[in-house]
């Protein structure tokens, strides 16, 4: 049986975090974006890219939004999971990954809680991804349920941000089981 190698695991720095989160927040909105302004630009012929799924006719406005969410979830999971393991974009820039709290790589299933319930919905409140989600909660219920979840997301995103200036790990962090450290993959 091989045994596996204990690496040590050094917490990322604040300053690589909020620029990898800057720069994952600008391009996973622009990558979810992509479905949104195509699928408005063949339904109205117009060349403005308009991300507002509610302005859509039923039920276009409902595709709108899934594939928005599946976009951006092919951002914020899949390239992770899938790609450059524990990385997006921005956290590959930095040479910052996201773990397990014991350094190893976090487990499909826990890496879906904190990209996709976590940063991508729950603490979306900046993210497109998370417009989309309160938009359809508006256009299945009333405009005050989805401003409700808006505001209640921006709460959670506020406390995240707190946390992480506080001690390192955000909420999804926590609900995850989760950290971002420095990268000492040497195989990369």
């Amino acid at each position: 049986m091989k045994k596996q190698k204990k690496i040590e695991v050094i917490p990322a720095p604040l300053n690589k975090r909020i620029f990898a989160f800057l720069l994952d927040w600008y391009l996973g909105s622009a990558f979810s974006a992509i479905p949104v302004g195509l699928l408005w630009n063949m339904r109205t012929g117009e060349t403005a890219i308009n991300t507002d799924i509610t302005l859509f006719e039923a039920p276009w406005g409902w595709l709108a939004g899934l594939l928005g969410l599946l976009f951006g979830a092919i951002y914020y999971y899949g390239i992770p999971c899938g790609v450059w393991k524990g990385q997006t974009f921005g956290k590959r820039l930095m040479n910052i990954r996201i773990t397990g709290e014991d350094g190893q790589p976090l487990a499909p299933d826990r890496l879906a809680v904190r990209q996709i319930a976590g940063v991508m919905i729950l603490e979306g409140s900046f993210m497109l991804t998370g417009k989309y989600v309160t938009q359809m909660l508006a256009m299945l219920t009333t405009a005050t349920v989805g401003t409700a979840l808006g505001y209640t997301m921006f709460a959670i995103f506020l406390l995240s941000a707190w946390m992480v200036f506080k001690g390192g790990n955000a909420v999804h962090d926590l609900w995850a089981c989760s950290r971002v450290v420095i990268n000492q993959d040497k195989n990369e």
